[in-house]
């Protein structure tokens, strides 16, 4: 009622009514429309539009994850599972993503050596989400030190460091890759204040490493360990063959 009013005010009522409504038409321009007619096309445009404007937003999204371009079809439908480590790796992450979707939030730690498919479990989960809406972003540590420390370069700075902090602490999950892999010392301590921001916002992160689980525990400190363990987490250890040597062999 209050949009046909909308759309009638301020044009001028004719004598001529609508064979459907059974109301007065409006004039707008050498035309009579009826008002509640043209708010019913209009809804019914929208609703037609919806599933247009639903691929936008996930296009938007999943251009914003800067997602790997080698895992850009990663999934969890193609993620080989040769063994049952492998198979109940998979079910971890997939049950992990859909709690995340149903607003349960927690951490996620995935290590274990190269070519075990870690990645790509994580670009599987980032594009499970983003396919719901929800705001993701990977990004390796090394690159994630790096942007922050942009800021410092008074040639280049367009942003502080602590917006560009905060602007990492928004995601509904942000994925850090490759962790322990950033030169030490500075680099460690920005990527330790990201996790913390990330803690402090409630919200959830997932880290993925080559460390063993033992040694990323020591990594990330006590202080941070408990953070990580505050709203839930789980943690998964890939011991299985590196695929990329052993699709070689064959």
């Amino acid at each position: 009622m209050n949009a046909m009013a909308n759309l009638s005010n301020g044009f001028k009522v004719t004598e001529h009514i609508c064979s459907i409504h059974q109301v007065q038409k409006i004039q707008a321009g050498e035309n009579h429309i009826c008002p509640q007619c043209a708010v019913e096309h209009v809804k019914k445009i929208q609703v037609s539009d919806q599933p247009r404007v639903d691929q936008m937003v996930r296009e938007k999204h999943l251009g914003g994850a800067m997602l790997p371009q080698r895992h850009v079809e990663s999934a969890f439908t193609n993620y080989r599972t040769n063994t049952q480590a492998q198979a109940d790796t998979l079910s971890q992450c997939i049950a992990y993503a859909q709690a995340l979707i149903d607003g349960k939030k927690s951490n996620f730690i995935m290590v274990g050596s190269t070519g075990t498919g870690k990645t790509h479990l994580g670009c599987a989960t980032a594009k499970a989400l983003l396919k719901k809406g929800l705001y993701v972003r990977y990004i390796t540590s090394e690159e994630l030190a790096q942007r922050v420390m942009n800021a410092w370069d008074k040639d280049t700075k367009d942003q502080s460091e602590a917006s560009i902090i905060y602007d990492f602490s928004q995601y509904d999950l942000l994925i850090v890759d490759e962790y322990g892999l950033h030169d030490r010392d500075k680099r460690l301590e920005i990527i330790h204040r990201v996790l913390t921001a990330r803690y402090d916002w409630k919200k959830p992160t997932m880290l993925i490493s080559n460390f063993t689980l033992k040694a990323l525990k020591m990594d990330l400190g006590d202080r941070l360990w408990s953070r990580f363990q505050h709203d839930g987490l789980a943690t998964v250890e890939c011991k299985w063959a590196d695929a990329r040597t052993e699709n070689q062999k064959d």
